[in-house]
């Protein structure tokens, strides 16, 4: 029994942090984020060791029941809607940022943390705005890489289903996107540095914990991308502490 906790304990430590962005982006909350890998190492001990560790894939097992809880959890409802992001972001004047005052405080680094956090947020958010069914479909393939076979067999659908919902996923993510967002056009409207001051009063974006998972390069720095699936996976990946992961698993 020592050597199966020991093991299964490696399997956890080693696979929690991509669970944890992942959970980061059908939640869009960090906090939630923390709070599912939190179940996920509950459920797991309640269904035993040994389905994880005597799977085909045993990171894709975990993977799969933490989509599946998600789903679930998370219930029909989106956390937001399209009309709703657009009255928090978009229903004021664009707003220049002003680094002799005001929220930034003058800090040329908590802007530039500050932008990627928007950056981030903004686009996690609208994922959120798809039903979790369907955004577990875009979650999965167009930033995770399964294939619609593998995605299909994680949530234990068919794979008809699985592309039903993956394409609705990428239309309403495109069609939202393509003609506002500068990250996607670069002649769009939506900039973060026009929004930055709007999203930080409507609080709808936070400084973050800590620092470890923003670039230093500018958030705008590679360019625009017309391809979601590029676009997603191109944002920072968010991480678990190591002082999380160590209560996680002791």
């Amino acid at each position: 029994m020592a050597d199966a906790t020991s093991s299964i304990q490696q399997l956890l430590r080693q696979e929690l942090p991509r669970l944890y962005a992942f959970a980061y982006h059908m939640c869009c909350s960090r906090d939630e984020a923390l709070v599912s890998v939190k179940q996920l190492v509950a459920d797991v001990r309640a269904q035993g060791e040994a389905k994880f560790l005597g799977a085909d894939k045993p990171s894709d097992a975990l993977l799969g029941l933490m989509a599946r809880s998600l789903e679930e959890s998370l219930g029909r409802k989106s956390e937001y809607t399209f009309e709703g992001l657009d009255e928090i972001l978009r229903s004021d004047i664009t707003r220049p940022i002003d680094l002799t005052g005001g929220p930034l405080g003058g800090d040329p680094v908590k802007l530039h943390t500050m932008l990627w956090e928007l950056k981030r947020t903004c686009l996690t958010a609208t994922l959120s705005c798809l039903p979790p069914g369907v955004r577990v479909s875009f979650v999965l393939t167009d930033l995770l890489g399964y294939g619609p076979v593998e995605a299909a067999d994680l949530l234990g659908i068919k794979e008809s289903a699985y592309r039903v919902r993956l394409t609705r996923a990428r239309k309403r993510v495109e069609d939202y996107l393509t003609p506002r967002c500068t990250h996607v056009d670069g002649q769009n409207p939506c900039t973060c540095t026009g929004r930055l001051l709007i999203a930080i009063e409507a609080n709808f974006v936070k400084a973050p914990p800590h620092r470890q998972d923003i670039p230093h390069e500018p958030h705008d720095a590679d360019g625009p991308r017309r391809d979601m699936g590029s676009l997603y996976r191109s944002l920072p990946v968010v991480q678990l502490l190591d002082a999380d992961l160590a209560a996680l698993i002791p």
